[in-house]
């Protein structure tokens, strides 16, 4: 994912620019570029690849004098079209050098334009970008707005498009199709972000620019218009919480969001669950009970497909309700049957996930009922849903998912409660599962205070190059979502697999260089899951043992990491802490840039 960033005021851009590039330094990117314009009309561009403070650093050293440069677009670049270079980046521009365009997402029918464009124009970047430039060349018609209409209509899939005619560079127009864009005004400043993150520090009131809709800034004014014709909209305040912080006196943000999980659990919990009467109070969850509904439908993809397998469980056995998980990407190609009886559930902790936003409008246009739950509040999914609920789960800065996964989960459980109370009337088994609940923060907390002791394990594990993540029943998404995570931070190989299924091929790839880390709280299925373990020993593995605190079985462990005992439904989320500071240390331990993993994005524009 991409973003931009620009604006149009009286004040020289540069010192902000360079500020505001540096707060972006949270994410991997590619490459970044930034294109301004003076006073006297003189443009100047500056590119750099991989870190954007490299550009930050090429601009403070650049002998030309950079005063009343007042009007900026800025732009961070993951690639998906040509290599990591300088030619690739953004801005690109036509051939005859009049028109400069920089977009986000994707052109997917790029190949066929090149093709024809090719015919006349030479092109010396891999994007798809360029085809738009040079659109522009080929479509002028000596006006900039009505060019920009006829260039759209050619496009397929999506985009968000800023384009400058350096024959009048105050003028800068907009188009939107799926790709988020944000804009704030203010007197005679002008800002306008694909991510609402980046205004947050500047704006406290912005619009939201919709689907087919248009801004047209002309020296500090501007007009929207919607299909070409002139709209007025709405301003919406923004999210105090969703103001950037910094890392306070961790070394990451990845830690330090780790760090505030507790705090997520209750922010999610507070006002949905009165724990002095032991009660669910949610007028939304109120209104999902009343409806007529056989099936749930559950549509996500990674972290939060986690998540979701392990509310199937705990829904199909609390509610009774036939509960079916998909992976958003392939769930859009498969048949769909709607079903008016059907309540189509839609999660993303990014906000912006094409594959996600593709399903929810496809499941509307069948007039089916659609729910979402999504931390960032005014997001595409969540303009798009019938129904919501908010994981409240604060800004999620680091690039892989860790404590919006807790509120997705403590909201998820949530309404889980909420039906099984409402159609099975387990008053007195819920009140349990609730104080047990009111006792979870703690519970994460003493999860924390093991961290130096996990760092001791993660050093002496750092030295695999593969792992097994092993599971039975409730934790099969916990393990999936703990192995993901070392993936993600470390690069190193990770598979999670049921203990159970050892027994087919699994057993075939049994190496001592291979370590087993197994889940296995004591419930039900643990005596299962410890016979397992012997097989595995029997063959000198290395196993790295997830137990409940007090567990008299540890001598056929290589290593243990105590969780304290709780409910069985509440399981999933208690390996989840100590797993997760385990793989941000293994990390560490070889030196990877854990906030930002290589070639990872938060919001995926490839559908």
């Amino acid at each position: 994912m991409c973003w931009i960033f620009a604006y149009n005021w009286t004040k020289n851009s540069i010192p902000f620019l360079i500020d505001w590039l540096r707060n972006l330094e949270y994410r991997w990117y590619d490459s970044a570029w930034v294109m301004c314009v003076n006073t006297y009309w003189e443009i100047y561009v500056e590119k750099s690849i991989w870190k954007v403070s490299n550009l930050a650093t090429k601009i403070e050293k650049n002998d030309k004098k950079l005063d009343n440069y007042n009007s900026w677009i800025a732009h961070t670049r993951w690639a998906t079209h040509g290599k990591v270079t300088e030619l690739n980046t953004h801005p690109h521009y036509s051939e005859n050098e009049r028109f400069y365009v920089v977009h986000n997402w994707i052109i997917e029918n790029y190949i066929g334009l090149k093709e024809e464009l090719q015919k006349k124009y030479n092109f010396y970047s891999e994007t798809d970008t360029e085809i738009i430039a040079k659109l522009f060349e080929n479509l002028f018609n000596w006006n900039i707005v009505t060019t920009l209409e006829k260039v759209i209509k050619k496009l397929v899939w999506a985009y968000a498009i800023a384009v400058i005619d350096k024959e009048n560079p105050w003028v800068i127009v907009w188009a939107k199709l799926w790709s988020p864009m944000i804009v704030w005004i203010w007197n005679q400043w002008i800002f306008l972000s694909s991510d609402i993150n980046a205004l947050c520090r500047v704006a406290k009131e912005f619009i939201y620019l919709e689907d087919n809709e248009t801004i047209v800034i002309d020296n500090w004014k501007y007009c929207v218009y919607s299909m070409w014709e002139e709209i007025n909209k709405t301003h919406q305040k923004i999210d105090k919480n969703l103001e950037v912080s910094d890392k306070w006196k961790f070394e990451t943000f990845t830690e330090k969001e780790i760090f505030e999980v507790p705090s997520v659990l209750r922010n999610a919990l507070n006002w949905r669950i009165d724990f002095e009467t032991k009660t669910i109070t949610n007028k939304t969850l109120e209104e999902i009970n009343e409806l007529d509904i056989e099936n749930i439908e559950i549509i996500a993809s990674w972290s939060s497909y986690f998540a979701w397998l392990v509310w199937k469980s705990w829904f199909e056995q609390l509610s009774w309700i036939k509960t079916e998980a998909r992976i958003s990407s392939e769930f859009l190609y498969e048949t769909f049957i709607p079903n008016k009886k059907t309540l189509y559930i839609f999660i993303s902790q990014s906000w912006e996930t094409a594959d996600v936003r593709e399903w929810v409008k496809m499941v509307k246009q069948k007039w089916c009922l659609t729910f979402w739950i999504v931390n960032v509040v005014g997001s595409t999914i969540a303009r798009m849903c019938d129904m919501w609920l908010y994981t409240h789960s604060w800004i999620e800065i680091w690039v892989a998912s860790t404590k919006n996964i807790i509120g997705q989960l403590a909201t998820l459980l949530i309404m889980s409660l909420s039906m099984w109370l409402k159609r099975n009337l387990q008053v007195q088994e819920s009140i349990k599962i609730i104080e047990k609940l009111w006792e979870l923060d703690k519970k994460l907390e003493w999860m924390l205070e093991q961290t130096n002791y996990i760092k001791t394990l993660a050093k002496k594990y750092s030295k695999y190059s593969n792992f097994f993540y092993l599971w039975r029943n409730l934790v099969y998404g916990t393990a999936c979502e703990c192995s993901l995570k070392i993936k993600e931070l470390s690069y190193i190989h990770a598979e999670a697999y049921s203990t159970w299924e050892l027994k087919h091929w699994p057993l075939a790839l049994i190496w001592p260089n291979i370590p087993c880390v197994v889940i296995n709280p004591k419930w039900i299925l643990r005596e299962k899951t410890i016979s397992n373990v012997v097989e595995i020993k029997s063959r000198n593995w290395i196993v790295l043992w997830v137990i409940t605190a007090w567990d008299t079985v540890k001598d056929i462990y290589d290593d243990i990491i105590e969780m304290p005992k709780s409910h069985t439904i509440l399981t999933p989320f208690l390996p989840l802490i100590p797993l997760w500071i385990f793989s941000v240390e293994v990390a560490k331990n070889l030196g990877r840039d854990i906030d930002k993993p290589q070639n990872l994005a938060k919001s995926v524009t490839v559908e």
